[in-house]
């Protein structure tokens, strides 16, 4: 039987799922796992000359609240990103975008990242999230956004490698560091955090499986090879910084 998480599971209760992402989002932003990638981004973005981000499995929001600084254009502008989910976590959503004062928006509905909803156009990105979908699933999503003549981006600090397993006892502590700092402030999240400790197992289980279901470089080479994609610049790679290791996959279209 395949290895899932937590957050996957419809039956998982809303109200976990989004304390979890939220957990997920501020240990992200404590330790900025993916700013190695932010220059990588930046330069996919410009040269497949979208004007919007469309951030699909955001979360929590994901690294986006420090992120899109990145993607200031040579006069100052800044891009639009729209954070879009499955389960969208409305509540973190609607206080980022409010915090960016608009900058960040998002996608109330749902969306399923193999089926984007024509009106959502815009570079697409998946952070964290890529190793939930069985290969089928995972070739689907990039071959839509081909089809879209849209670029993507697939970035994962999860990798099958015992030091990055290791590793994710520390988004566990990560989650009782966190927990009182995270708005709005909720005494449901602290004792879902101390008296139960719900929130940092569930963060140090699904972070153990997303370890052992991301897909390495060569399986991503595999996808790519196998996709119907004339006129796409493909990159794919892995951008370590400090203990951090991240794998990328980014996707464009070029004339």
């Amino acid at each position: 039987m395949p290895l899932s998480e937590f957050n996957d599971q419809p039956w998982f209760p809303t109200y976990l799922r989004d304390y979890v992402t939220d957990g997920l989002q501020a240990a992200m932003s404590l330790v900025g796992i993916y700013r190695s990638i932010a220059v990588r981004l930046k330069n996919a973005f410009q040269t497949s000359k979208a004007t919007r981000v469309v951030d699909l499995c955001s979360g929590g929001s994901g690294p986006w609240p420090w992120l899109h600084e990145s993607l200031r254009d040579a006069q100052g502008r800044l891009a639009e990103v729209c954070l879009t989910d499955l389960y969208p976590n409305t509540p973190a959503f609607e206080r980022i975008q409010a915090e960016t004062r608009g900058t960040i928006t998002y996608w109330p509905e749902s969306v399923d990242a193999t089926k984007v909803p024509a009106q959502l156009t815009g570079f697409r990105t998946i952070f964290s999230s890529f190793h939930h979908f069985p290969p089928p699933v995972a070739i689907g999503i990039l071959q839509n956004a081909v089809d879209n003549r849209q670029g993507i981006g697939i970035f994962e600090a999860a990798r099958r490698h015992p030091v990055t397993i290791a590793q994710t006892v520390l988004i566990f502590f990560g989650a009782l560091i966190t927990a009182p700092f995270i708005r709005p402030f909720r005494l449901s999240r602290l004792f879902w955090t101390y008296i139960l400790p719900v929130v940092p197992f569930v963060l140090f289980y699904d972070g153990v499986v997303s370890s052992l279901r991301a897909y390495p470089i060569s399986q991503l080479r595999e996808m790519i090879a196998s996709l119907h994609a004339d006129g796409y610049v493909w990159e794919v790679g892995e951008e370590p910084r400090g203990f951090v290791t991240v794998t990328y996959l980014l996707g464009y279209p070029v004339k």
